[in-house]
């Protein structure tokens, strides 16, 4: 993309989040909620304890799930909203006056989300993200769970029309991708059903990251993560950039234009009416 684009676009971004307040909150909350389980979930788990809830050997789990799955899909919804009033607005039909191609701008979209996930995941698995895992298996699970904002924000303007199917599709995903957490409790046919969820992997790539003589399987798994939700990302790039549903709220029945009368037609038709 040429860079008075880009400047163009980040310009728009930056108007816009400050104009939406909720969007706004949700691009900080990751950081806040790195910040507030540093600080106080090892109290909860003791006053929780204290009362009967053994919580203690879920806390891992947890944490690897808010910050590898939670915290991307934030990010994903973000700049999904933000696809979603550009759709709304027609910047699609605009951009073709710029000369800008939609599929480059969506692949630039989903870079720039996918780089703002590995960061901002990097910096939550640092603040506060499970014990014992060294800074190069925080960076790789951050690499490895950033595709998954990108897979989220391009889903939501490829196969949603408006907001109130933004909020709607949402909702679900996020009860969808956090079932990977409670897989240790279900049985075996469901246990290997959820590998079928885009989290499975980055979830599990965690478990084992944090394991103890794990024998290296957590990194296939960190790059089974990436590839799947890079392949979700990408057929939405394609079903985005064919105009298959992207632009279907703007798409208008044909009008059928009145039939031409000649005027020789006419002078013949008044001649039949005359007596």
């Amino acid at each position: 993309m040429p860079p008075r684009a880009i400047l163009t676009l980040m310009e728009a971004d930056r108007r816009r989040l400050l104009r939406d307040g909720l969007l706004a909150w949700m691009m900080i909350l990751p950081l806040v909620m790195a910040a507030a389980a540093r600080a106080g979930l090892p109290e909860l788990v003791l006053v929780l304890e204290g009362r009967g809830i053994m919580i203690g050997p879920w806390v891992p789990q947890l944490r690897a799930v808010a910050f590898t799955v939670v915290v991307p899909v934030l990010i994903g919804v973000v700049v999904g909203f933000m696809l979603l009033e550009e759709k709304q607005d027609r910047v699609w039909r605009a951009l073709a006056v710029t000369g800008v191609r939609l599929r480059r701008y969506l692949v630039w979209r989903a870079m720039t989300c996918l780089a703002m996930a590995a960061l901002v995941c990097l910096l939550c698995l640092l603040i506060a993200g499970p014990p014992g895992l060294s800074a190069v298996r925080q960076t790789c699970l951050a690499l490895g769970a950033a595709p998954l904002a990108a897979a989220v924000a391009l889903g939501l303007a490829a196969w949603t029309r408006d907001a109130i199917q933004g909020f709607a599709a949402t909702k679900l995903l996020l009860v969808l991708l956090v079932l990977p957490a409670v897989a240790p409790l279900l049985a075996a046919p469901w246990r290997e059903l959820l590998a079928l969820v885009p989290s499975w992997w980055i979830v599990r790539a965690a478990e084992n990251a944090g394991a103890m003589n794990d024998g290296g399987r957590w990194f296939p798994l960190v790059l089974g993560s990436a590839a799947v939700n890079l392949l979700i990302a990408g057929v939405a790039v394609a079903c985005g950039a064919g105009g298959t549903a992207l632009l279907r709220p703007f798409s208008r029945p044909a009008s059928r234009s009145p039939a031409r009368v000649s005027p020789g037609s006419r002078r013949r038709n008044r001649c039949r009416r005359r007596p």
